[in-house]
Order: C-alpha cells, then sequence, then structure tokens
C-alpha cells in the first residue's frame, strides 16, 4: 500500500532534512583493498550482491580489458578475496551490467541479462553459493527482449527477480518483468503510465512499503527522476522531489535499512564522473547529500555497491573513473547516530504485507494507525474463524511490528494453508493473506 506523497507535512519534512544533515558527520570513507593475495580483476559494470549467510560481496561479470564472467567473494570480516568461478561446467556467457540478485532461501545467486561482444542477453543463471556451480533456467513465458542496463531488485515476499527497462538495438523500454526462479517462469507485469524508457539505471527494495525504487539513468541524457513501483498493487508512482541532484547514470545505489533511504554513490553526470553521495529519505521523499569524512573513491561511473547491514556501511568495488579500477571501498556509518524521522499517520490505516510469505514457522506482520486510535489485528482461517488475536490497543502514529508464530490464541500450531490478516481501526477493515507451509 503506497503512502499519499502529496501529504507530508513541511515541517516534518523540514525536521528529517536537519537530522539527515547532521548524520553526515557521522560517515566517513575507508579503503579495504587488500595490499596482497588474490583479486579480481579490474572492471566496471559487474553486478554485486551481499551474501549474507557468508558476510561477503559477491561479484560477477563486468568489462575491464574485455568481457568478464568470473565470480569472486569479499570477505567483509578479513577484507580479502576469493575466487570462485568454477573450474569447469557451463557457466553465463562473458557479459557487463548483468542483473544479479541474492536468494537467501536458496542460498544462491540469480542472474540475467547484460551485453557482451557484439550480443545482449536474456538468458537467466542460479549460482550456488554452497555448491560453487551454475545452472541454467529454462523459463516459461516471456522471455524479455534481450537488453542490458536495466534496473532491477529481489521481491522477497514473491521471491521473484523484478526488473524494469533497458536497452538494445531495438531500442530502450520501459516494461517490467518478474521471474520466479521455482517456477523457472516469466511473467509480463508491466503497468500504464510508467516511467520514461530509459537504460544505466538503478533500483533497490524498500522493504517496509513492498516496493522498488527506481533512480534516475539515461534517455537522450542523465535523467534524475525517482519513482516507486508498489508491488502490491503493479502501480508507478512519481516521487521526483524539486530539489535534486544532477541527473546521472551508472550510480551504485543501495537500501539503509537502518535509516529508511536510498544511497546513491558515483555515476556519470551530463559534465563528469562524480564521487557524491545522495540519500533519499523515503518517509519523506527528499534529498540530500552527504560529507563523509576521509578520502573519498575518486569520480566514477559503473562502481558495484551493497550495503552492509550487519555494519552499517555500503560497500563499493570497482568502476571507471578514466580507467577501469578493483579498489573496495566502505562508506562507514552510513546511518548516523540519529535516524530519519517519519510523519505520522494521521490518514487511513496502513497494513503492509506480510514478511516472509509463505512462511514457517514465523512472520512477522507491520501496520500503521494514528497516533491514540484504536486498532485490532487478527488472524483468519479460510472459513472465517478467528485464530490469534495479535493486537488490541491503542496505536502509537508509528510502526508497529508483530510476530505471528503459526499458533492459536491457546497457544497451539495450526495447520499448513491460508490465512488471513485483518486490521480493524475506526470502522474501516483491510486484510492481507499469507500462507503458513511446514
Amino acid at each position: 500500500m503506497s503512502r499519499s506523497h502529496a501529504t507530508v507535512p513541511s515541517v516534518l519534512v523540514a525536521v528529517a532534512l536537519s537530522l539527515v544533515a547532521h548524520d553526515a558527520r557521522a560517515q566517513s570513507w575507508t579503503e579495504l583493498t587488500p595490499a596482497s593475495g588474490p583479486a579480481p580483476a579490474a572492471r566496471r559494470n559487474a553486478s554485486a550482491i551481499f551474501d549474507t549467510a557468508g558476510n561477503r560481496m559477491v561479484i560477477f561479470g563486468g568489462f575491464g580489458t574485455t568481457y568478464l564472467n568470473d565470480i569472486w567473494a569479499f570477505d567483509l570480516d578479513s577484507d580479502t578475496w576469493t575466487d570462485l568461478t568454477p573450474a569447469s561446467g557451463s557457466a553465463p556467457a562473458p557479459r557487463l551490467t548483468p542483473a544479479s540478485v541474492y536468494d537467501p532461501a536458496g542460498h544462491r545467486m540469480i542472474t540475467w541479462s547484460g551485453q557482451g561482444p557484439g550480443v545482449f542477453f536474456n538468458d537467466v543463471w542460479a549460482f550456488d553459493l554452497d555448491a560453487g556451480t551454475w545452472s541454467q533456467f529454462t523459463p516459461a513465458g516471456g522471455p524479455p527482449n534481450i537488453r542490458y542496463g536495466v534496473g532491477y531488485t529481489w521481491d522477497p515476499v514473491a521471491r521473484d527477480l523484478v526488473t524494469f527497462a533497458g536497452f538494445t538495438n531495438l531500442g530502450r523500454f520501459d516494461d517490467v518483468w518478474r521471474f520466479n526462479g521455482e517456477t523457472d517462469t516469466w511473467t509480463d507485469v508491466s503497468a500504464p503510465s510508467p516511467p520514461l524508457k530509459r537504460c544505466l539505471h538503478a533500483a533497490c527494495y524498500d522493504p517496509i512499503e513492498h516496493r522498488m525504487i527506481m533512480y534516475g539513468g539515461q534517455n537522450t541524457g542523465p535523467l534524475d527522476d525517482i519513482w516507486e513501483l508498489d508491488f502490491d498493487t503493479g502501480a508507478w508512482t512519481d516521487i521526483t522531489p524539486v530539489s535534486r541532484p544532477a541527473g546521472r547514470y551508472f550510480t551504485a545505489f543501495v537500501y539503509d535499512a537502518a535509516n529508511h533511504r536510498a544511497t546513491v554513490f558515483g555515476g556519470q553526470t551530463q559534465i563528469a564522473l562524480v564521487n557524491e553521495v545522495w540519500v533519499f529519505d523515503l518517509w519523506n521523499d527528499a534529498w540530500t547529500q552527504l560529507a563523509p569524512a576521509g578520502t573519498p573513491p575518486s569520480g566514477r561511473a559503473g562502481a558495484a555497491g551493497i550495503y552492509d547491514g550487519t555494519n552499517d556501511r555500503m560497500i563499493v568495488f570497482g568502476g571507471n573513473d578514466g580507467a577501469v579500477q578493483n579498489d573496495v571501498w566502505a562508506l562507514e556509518g552510513l546511518s548516523g547516530t540519529t535516524t530519519a524521522v517519519r510523519p505520522p499517520v494521521t490518514g487511513p490505516a496502513v497494513l503492509h504485507p506480510n514478511h516472509p510469505n509463505p512462511f514457517n514457522p514465523t512472520t512477522t506482520i507491520r501496520f500503521e494507525a494514528a497516533a491514540g486510535q484504536r486498532a485490532f489485528l487478527r488472524v483468519y482461517d479460510v472459513n472465517g474463524a478467528a485464530v490469534r488475536t495479535l493486537f488490541d490497543g491503542t496505536a502509537t502514529g508509528g510502526v508497529t511490528s508483530l510476530t505471528w508464530n503459526g499458533r492459536d490464541d491457546d497457544g497451539r500450531a495450526v495447520a499448513s494453508g491460508v490465512y488471513f490478516y485483518r486490521l480493524e481501526t475506526a470502522g474501516v477493515s483491510t486484510a492481507r493473506r499469507m500462507v503458513l507451509l511446514k
């Protein structure tokens, strides 16, 4: 469920911006490039995922002196590289701008698309992060046209790779597709009134509002807009504020979970390769430029980035600053010492999708309702019988997070199947569906 972006009180925007500006004094750049040992070749436009189980950044592909299809892991505890490239077996062809996402349940990286020497791709592969082997999907439906330079993210609720737009010799696109690795299926979910056709843009997932945030890219020149794609409704909304950074493409773009904001590093503007850091406050749809301490990376485009939530930092690898690089940097203390301010809910209550879904044995349900408002949140089975009361009280105006452990009010485990959770406030009822799989 999307917010109403037009109703954010200006005084709250001002408060949030002042807090983010204060945070800027807390960030600092640290170079993590190993002084010795194995390391990947210098490159631009590789993909990167954060393997949370291994606490490592995993990179794939890119372009250095040639197109690449090797895969490397950077250990975030020891700051060392390990070459994961299989010695034999099938593998994706060398390419730049592969769209790679992390599937934690399968402990694998799923990747598709990209550009090789004189060719574009639309193949889909999985890299098993335990076995260290590649396998290729043979999807039903679609597939999307061959392309490179897409915006993409992982939807952890549906366990889909979601991708938007891109470019080939056919031109630019404005379509949206989902790929599900469990059913091996592509689905075209393009919606009316999409953003301008583009390529070389960036995207990240917002878990609080279950949406994709898409930023920038290139059409006839660098773009400066930012949009949301609501994963519940499939609808696009332009959330571009009046005050914003200059347009850019080939940026590193990550979601900062602690502050509920998107962070942008680097990119190519109309006139230069930059090393700026900007944050977009997703509560208030406002941009602020950070001024981290320390010596920053050089201005560059095509760097790969991840958010290391364990250590509250952005990790940046490689890119092109006039020459391709293989350096590693950390933007430490990304969230600063305070958190962003969210405007309190004053209108209709918001019931967010549970996560994960399907689940076993627990799932998290979040809702928001105006401060002082009476709220009830209950779980029901498919026959409409009440199973569990999760909340019966007064809302605080912020986000209320609840956990359901698959048990009823008497503590008995319930059977696998479909359940509904309903939020009731001020005579208004909102319900969502979830699946318990044992």
